[in-house]
């Protein structure tokens, strides 16, 4: 009785323990749960710009030069003792009345009967005569063999229209040298119209502290260009010793 009656209680703790672990399963709604792998990846997001747009460059690289790198020198260098600028002097009508055509192409015909000189020309040209030169035009075609007076009458010129009319730009430049030794210079008288240089007129002297050097020329210009001449600058060049 008692084998039997233990049968028992064992038979029913064991349908009990089972009973106890079964979950039955549930018939309510569930939510679905989706898992991502950890190895999964986002492809990148290209991005065009819109059709007109322009693309943004890039910076350029800043570039470090190192010290020790070698530096090329400036071929022109103002030399520390360039003379002393003491006068510059642009006088324009160095005539009150305008000479005639036809007297300047006696002067000077390589000037006047060139078809490219002058300021307006797509490539400017000009020239400038010595004072020599200039002197001996007043001795040839003047009465006081002087500035304003009297031009001479050329025969040939008779008759002749006066067009186009002609003058002269007188540049004067006086320099006190300070180089210590005597030097040879490149004087360069540059003169400008519109700011640019259209013409540079050089010459090479051999400076001298204590002697001052004077340099005079002039400029055959037409009436209607005389004015296109704004300025004139004077560089210097140290020839080497």
């Amino acid at each position: 009785m008692k084998k039997r009656s233990l049968f028992l209680v064992f038979f029913v703790i064991g349908i009990a323990t089972i009973s106890g672990c079964t979950q039955p399963e549930s018939t309510g709604n569930t939510i679905p749960v989706t898992t991502i792998p950890a190895t999964h990846s986002i492809p990148p997001l290209t991005v065009s710009p819109p059709q007109g747009s322009s693309a943004i460059a890039a910076a350029e690289p800043t570039i470090m030069v190192p010290d020790n790198f070698p530096v090329t020198e400036q071929t022109t260098r103002i030399a520390s003792d360039n003379p002393y600028l003491e006068n510059l002097q642009i006088r324009k009508r160095t005539f009150e009345d305008s000479i005639p055509d036809c007297t300047m192409q006696e002067a000077f015909p390589a000037i006047v009967n060139d078809p490219q000189y002058g300021i307006q020309h797509p490539q400017p040209k000009i020239s400038a005569i010595s004072l020599d030169e200039y002197e001996k035009f007043l001795r040839e075609y003047t009465a006081g063999k002087a500035e304003n007076t009297r031009l001479l009458t050329i025969s040939r010129c008779i008759g002749t229209s006066p067009e186009p009319l002609w003058n002269f730009i007188e540049l004067q430049v006086i320099l006190d040298p300070t180089n210590i030794r005597p030097s040879n210079y490149t004087i360069s008288q540059d003169v400008r119209s519109k700011g640019i240089i259209i013409a540079q007129f050089k010459t090479t002297r051999t400076l001298v502290i204590d002697h001052q050097v004077k340099l005079v020329s002039y400029i055959p210009l037409k009436m209607d260009e005389l004015d296109l001449v704004d300025n004139v600058g004077v560089t210097f060049t140290r020839l080497p010793d």
